[in-house]
């Protein structure tokens, strides 16, 4: 907003409402100057398939936007104004707790309407506006959207002027305009987003000036607005019936004859650089022993009697030093010139064998729109990764192949990809063979082949080898000679040595990486990233062990700018292009956070600041896996380097996984999550890291947390059929009263417990396992009640097996974690429970201590007991079944403290002595009882 109208009053007008037939609208309209509004509906219920969250109409795949739930792209907007939003800018409001799966911007997060109108701040309207053309109007029900009194389009008098790319992106966007006469796409209503943002000057026109948005939304178009090249030949099939081959091995030599004359004239070029350099010291070098002898002259003259070999050995240090320097950086001088060289000598190599195919095309059918000299459009692509392949599985016998191949020493670059694409049939499949045999090829200088054969080197590799080539301009070389645009993008990494909340200047973190183009889509390829050499011993020889990260074969652009900033704004590949300064407080996340599966539950920057003491990170997880997290002094020096224990609390609620972050004092730290897939494996990877800025604490800080890696279900819980009933989050919070916890099970599941408590003194861990009582167990609920004696930490676990394999052991199913902050004076002990114990029900008395001289009712149901007893010293009390399997009696506990036991027997031979141990009572004197 100029500075001419910053003083003009803001009004902010809120209205939602529901219809009588269910569906749901509401609208925002933001006046100060200028009028913007922004609305949408809700359809009365949620849509069979893939609804959206905003709309409730089904999202066509390419459409989607996975955050946890799902919305349209349009639809990705802030739920208060409609701001735009992406995967690096949405926030969610963990006010509202975990059932508010909106999202909002980082204006209106956390806010009520009413405290949005009486601030009145302002909002970027021209950042609110849609990308796709002139109009500011998003209908995509296939209407255009009018208001009243308004025109349906702008004349073309009024076009727009051209303005930087959205939200202050560093570089103007190469889709800044659509193409001339180019129709609007019209889409199915059904699955269309029902969202509409119309900005509006005072007086009812349509806005004119700078607030015009005219980017393209390549996202949109469809075949009639721009057209995926896809030239003729695609699969080996093709290029080997039109004699692509034998032509590239033509060019390849000729293009080989100039590399070769490139090398000598450089190689020619460094020895009359040497020769020059060396000339040059050898005359200073004469000129100083003149110098030395003329001052020797006149020391004798004086009487003195100076030390020739001491100086002589001085100069020669003196002028071997300064070649030595100056020798270096000619030669980093000529390596630099070499390599610039020889990246244009690549370009235009590449060409010429991109024009080669064309010609190709062109005698296979004359009429084609498309040939391999066209390079496609730098847009994003139109589909997900995932709409490419499902898993990496699809291409296993493509992936073998390559990997085969990587052990052959090749002679030509034709041959090599003539071997590498055999099999494929698209471009797709020859992006996957090429990718795989460049990160499967030991490209290094001192690899285990070479030091066996130390002259044994591919004449094609010479130039990777040498350093003269990296790993970009091979995979560039092999995607051209298969027919594939590939181009080198230069910008910023956060790798090695990079932590949360450096900043990144100069030169520092610069880096380069590719796109390749797949059916006119550009896609991004890291070999250098995907690649992971790992070096082994197998009976007692060095072995070389080639892995490789799927993340860095066609990476989804939203995923990919966490860690990579191109110099180019476009070849970021998203909608709306990610400013450098927002890049830079981006959390630092690696491939296994991705690979994986995990999402931010809501936007996270670089740097978590608290003013509490507490920090609070969510991530949504596809399934139970494994985590870990390591918090430590973001300064490592002196005895702050070790990391800090028990103070994150994980907890696993539904498809979620809450790090709680509980700081001991004020400071910087650096907070990292690590990751894996099996939920018990120790081998775990880096997924993401924050740095953590705690200014103050409020009071005395929270004790740690007690030594359990996490809180929450196992697989085990999935893989039996269980579920928790009732209290859903395994964190509790008690105050004194009793506690119950209930499971959903099966009849067969055998189940074991233990409730241990944590002292924060000392940091041990107690068994107090009589302070948890299996109340009820039927074939399909178990029933638990737990109790607090005082202030702390408690852990309850529950184990569970498969009843009907009597060989498996029980594995821990759920852990909760119960913080007592006001534990009731009153509690008691609870019955001590045997193995028997199963499918029964506790209906009195539920205490486990007794007072004697005193008369209790004894209920309990013990399903298929034929006889239950309550047995006190040699007393056996019967107790006389009611209904069903419910048995009960009324019975003094008499004079002497002891322990009273109840057994049943399962049996009707009444000759059987087989009792069954079910519970257990201590029997006290009333003074010992506690009240």
């Amino acid at each position: 907003m100029s500075g001419e109208d910053s003083d003009v009053p803001v009004r902010i007008d809120v209205r939602e409402g529901k219809r009588n037939d269910g569906t749901y609208s509401y609208s925002f309209t933001y006046e100060r100057a200028t009028l913007y509004e922004f609305k949408f509906d809700r359809a009365a219920y949620p849509a069979a398939v893939d609804p959206c969250h905003r709309c409730y109409r089904t999202i066509p795949i390419h459409e989607q936007v996975n955050v946890g739930v799902l919305f349209h792209r349009q639809c990705f907007r802030c739920r208060v104004c409609g701001i735009p939003l992406t995967m690096q800018t949405f926030y969610r409001n963990d006010a509202n707790g975990t059932n508010d799966k909106e999202v909002y911007c980082k204006t209106h997060v956390g806010k009520g309407i009413r405290q949005i109108q009486a601030e009145g701040q302002p909002i970027d309207v021209a950042h609110a506006l849609p990308p796709g053309g002139t109009q500011h109007v998003i209908q995509l029900t296939g209407k255009s959207a009018k208001q009243p009194g308004l025109p349906s389009s702008r004349s073309g008098s009024d076009s727009p002027r051209p303005r930087p790319s959205p939200r202050n992106s560093p570089r103007n966007s190469p889709r800044s305009s659509p193409r001339p006469g180019t129709p609007k796409m019209a889409t199915s209503p059904a699955d269309s987003s029902l969202v509409s943002v119309t900005p509006r000057s005072m007086n009812g026109t349509w806005m004119s000036g700078t607030m015009h948005n005219t980017s393209l939304d390549y996202s949109n178009m469809s075949g009639s607005r721009y057209q995926r090249p896809r030239p003729p030949l695609q699969s080996f099939q093709d290029f080997s019936d039109t004699g692509v081959f034998s032509a590239q091995a033509t060019l390849e030599q000729r293009h080989r004859e100039e590399e070769d004359r490139l090398q000598r004239f450089l190689l020619e070029e460094r020895e009359k650089e040497t020769r020059r350099l060396d000339e040059s010291i050898g005359q200073e070098k004469e000129v100083a022993a003149m110098e030395l002898l003329t001052a020797f002259d006149q020391m004798r003259l004086q009487g003195q009697s100076p030390n020739l070999m001491a100086e002589r050995e001085r100069i020669e240090e003196h002028f071997n030093k300064s070649r030595e320097d100056q020798l270096k950086a000619m030669i980093d001088k000529i390596a630099t010139e070499e390599k610039t060289r020889s990246a244009k000598m690549l370009e235009r190599h590449g060409m010429e064998m991109m024009q080669l195919i064309a010609e190709k095309d062109r005698v296979v059918d004359r009429s084609a729109l498309f040939d391999h000299t066209m390079r496609p459009a730098v847009i994003p692509p139109e589909s997900k990764k995932a709409q490419l392949y499902s898993s990496p599985a699809q291409f296993e016998i493509i992936d073998k192949r390559a990997i085969e191949i990587a052990k052959t020493e090749y002679g030509s670059f034709t041959e090599l990809v003539r071997d590498l694409t055999r099999d494929c049939a698209n471009e797709l499949q020859k992006a996957r063979a090429l990718f795989r045999w460049v990160i499967a090829k030991d490209l290094g200088k001192h690899n285990v082949h070479e030091i066996i054969r130390p002259n044994a080197r591919a004449s094609i590799l010479k130039g990777v080898r040498s350093g003269k080539e990296t790993y970009h301009q091979l995979f560039k070389k092999l995607c051209n000679f298969a027919g594939l645009h590939c181009e080198i993008i230069l910008g910023f990494s956060k790798g090695a040595g990079y932590k949360p909340g450096m900043r990144i200047e100069g030169t520092t973190f610069r880096n380069s990486w590719t796109a390749v183009a797949i059916d006119g889509n550009w896609r991004i390829v890291n070999c250098t990233w995907a690649a992971r050499h790992v070096t082994g011993h197998k009976d007692d020889l060095p072995q070389m062990f080639h892995k490789y990260d799927e993340f860095y074969f066609l990476t989804d652009p939203e995923d990919y700018i966490y860690q990579h900033y191109p110099d180019d704004s476009a070849w970021q590949l998203m909608d709306i292009p990610l400013p450098f300064s927002e890049f830079q407080n981006l959390p630092v996340v690696k491939s296994p956070f991705f690979n994986y599966g995990l999402k931010f539950y809501s936007n996270y920057g670089a740097s978590l600041n608290t003013d509490t003491g507490m920090v609070e990170i969510r991530v949504i997880t596809p399934k139970i896996l494994g985590f870990g997290s390591l918090l430590e002094p973001y300064d490592k020096s002196g005895d702050s380097s070790k990391s800090i224990e028990g103070r994150t609390l994980l907890r696993l609620v539904k498809n979620e996984a809450i790090f709680t972050i509980n700081l001991p004092k004020t400071g910087v730290y650096q907070f990292s999550v690590y990751t894996g897939d099996y939920w018990q494996s120790e081998c775990l990877e880096s997924a993401c890291s924050f740095l953590v800025n705690c200014k103050q604490i409020l009071g005395v800080a929270s004790p740690p947390y007690p030594p359990v890696p996490f809180y929450g279900p196992t697989p085990v819980m999935e893989r039996l059929g269980m579920k928790e009933e009732n209290q859903l989050d395994p964190l509790i919070v008690s105050n004194g009263e009793n506690l119950e916890i209930s499971f959903t099970l099966c009849e067969k599941i055998k189940l074991t417990h233990t409730f241990q408590y944590f002292d924060v003194s000392d940091n041990s861990v107690s068994d107090i396992d009589r302070y948890v009582f299996l109340r009820s167990r039927t074939d399909s609920l178990a029933n638990y009640m737990v109790r607090c004696p005082k202030e702390g930490f408690y852990i309850f676990s529950l184990y569970a097996a498969d009843g009907e394999n009597e060989a498996q052991t029980l594995d821990c199913a759920y852990r909760y974690l119960v913080i007592c902050q006001e534990p009731n004076p009153a509690v008691n002990l609870f019955p001590k429970t045997f193995h028997r114990w199963q499918r029964c029900t506790l209906h009195e008395p539920v205490s486990g201590d007794l007072m004697t001289h005193k008369r209790y009712t004894f209920r309990v149901d013990v399903p298929k007991a034929v006889e239950v007893f309550l047995v006190i010293g040699e007393i056996w009390h019967h107790l006389k079944r009611k209904l069903a399997y419910t048995f009960e009696g009324n019975i003094n506990t008499g004079s002497t403290p002891c322990t009273a036991k109840i057994y049943a027997r399962f049996s009707n031979d009444r000759e059987s002595s087989l009792f069954a141990h079910l519970l257990d009572y201590e029997l006290v004197d009333d003074a010992e009882t506690e009240i």
